[in-house]
């Protein structure tokens, strides 16, 4: 990749292909599979087109090379990071816009994000927080979300990937689960 004055540009209109650093042991990443989504980031980052949303962002995930070297992967995780507040009004892949509040109309929730730690995988959360606001909110939605599915409802744990804090969003499904069921 050319080099550019920073490995961290912080403006769209002042991106430049970074550099990563290469090393052969630590936390890297695949150098292929970087340049592909880096350039996929540019190329969202010159144009108007929703091609790339801050859910395909906040999920990538790199494998790293079992044998010789890779990008460093801090120096990757922290373009990507700067990346996604290139394009704060990108739509997040199953997220909806919070309803209007008026009258009984609930405002849908949002989570802090985690790394690093026991968190949800965002997508799944927002497809099912999603069709928990439209079922509350009287709004059409093709599978109404009952009591009960919010008592089963099981998602994926991350860790080393952002995920949504669990403790708020297991907070949040028990406040719907009354709503659903009547007790708030």
């Amino acid at each position: 990749m050319p080099a550019a004055s920073s490995p961290r540009p912080t403006k769209p209109d002042s991106v430049l292909t970074p550099e990563f650093a290469v090393r052969r042991f630590g936390a890297r990443y695949d150098r292929a599979e970087v340049d592909a989504f880096v350039e996929r980031i540019l190329a969202a980052a010159r144009t108007a087109s929703p091609s790339l949303t801050v859910a395909d962002l906040r999920n990538v995930g790199f494998r790293a090379p079992v044998f010789g070297a890779g990008y460093a992967a801090d120096e990757v995780d922290a373009f990507i990071a700067d990346a996604e507040r290139w394009m704060p009004d990108r739509p997040v892949a199953g997220q909806v816009p919070t309803p209007v509040a008026t009258g009984t109309q609930r405002p849908a929730p949002t989570f802090s994000m985690v790394r690093l730690q026991d968190g949800y995988d965002v997508e799944e959360v927002d497809i099912f927080v999603d069709r928990v606001m439209a079922t509350v909110n009287g709004q059409p939605v093709d599978g109404p979300v009952t009591a009960r599915e919010i008592q089963n409802v099981q998602f994926t744990p991350v860790r080393f990937r952002e995920g949504y804090d669990v403790l708020e969003v297991d907070q949040f499904l028990e406040q719907a689960e009354g709503w659903l069921s009547g007790r708030r």
